[in-house]
């Protein structure tokens, strides 16, 4: 099974980055928070690497725009 997921931290959240197509999928308060939805995600609880973008939370949205902007 492919690691689709991985936790990076972007402006003091911890996030939860889709490796294929770079987008933040949820941000959190606390690596422990983000380390247990990225194991969720990549152990089959998500689209396999390829989230639609209207699926992400609104803070994810707004740290999508940020990071790309950096």
């Amino acid at each position: 099974m492919a690691m689709n997921y991985k936790v990076v931290e972007i402006g003091g959240s911890y996030c939860v980055e889709e490796k294929p197509t770079g987008y933040i999928v949820e941000a959190y308060n606390t690596l422990e928070e983000a380390k247990k939805k990225m194991k969720f995600l990549n152990l089959g609880g998500s689209f396999d690497g390829f989230t639609p973008s209207f699926i992400l939370s609104e803070k994810a949205r707004k740290l999508n725009n940020i990071s790309r902007n950096m």
